[in-house]
């Protein structure tokens, strides 16, 4: 059964803050061109929002576990050495739905060792209650029938997320 973490007043200014702030660094970025035709076409969210709702998922699964959260704030020019690193502990990949049922899962996630955490974030005006539906080991996520071709992923049901973690959330993400 999924878990809710309420967040304090508090952390949620402080990832509204850190999603500011990695928004600011990165302004008059150029996005990727299936960013572009995904913001242009109303099916992704606006970059401010999109980094505060990621934050908010991040720091709720780190909550939840205990455990120290990566926080993504860097310039654009330091993602080739910083892509690599978890959002959670050593190995957790937090991954966040908005209007679906089912996590997604990039390629790029696909790392020997990785865990995946699904979150929703519940409440849309003030980001304070994330729902964590568990986690999926990496490899556990690519099953031919969530193969999604249009979007180059998986599309993981929440209902197929363990709501614990797992004794090896310790082994490190990337050999």
């Amino acid at each position: 059964m999924a878990k809710i973490v309420e967040l304090t007043k508090d952390e949620v200014r402080i990832c509204a803050q850190l999603g500011m702030e990695r928004w600011l660094v990165k302004f008059g970025s150029v996005d990727r061109p299936n960013y572009a035709a995904g913001k242009a076409n109303g099916t992704l969210e606006r970059e401010l929002q999109a980094n505060v709702r990621a934050n908010v998922a991040e720091y709720a699964v780190a909550k939840l576990y205990k455990m120290p959260w990566t926080v993504p704030w860097y310039p654009n020019e330091e993602h080739k050495n910083r892509m690599d690193h978890p959002d959670v502990g050593t190995n957790i990949e937090v991954r966040c739905i908005r209007t679906r049922d089912a996590i997604p899962v990039w390629k790029k996630d696909v790392n020997k060792g990785a865990i995946i955490v699904g979150a929703y974030v519940e409440d849309q005006e003030y980001f304070s209650s994330v729902k964590i539906f568990g986690y999926l080991p990496v490899e556990e996520c690519q099953r031919d029938e969530w193969w999604t071709p249009y979007e180059n992923s998986w599309r993981v049901p929440t209902s197929k997320f363990i709501d614990e973690i797992p004794s090896y959330s310790s082994t490190p993400l990337h050999v």
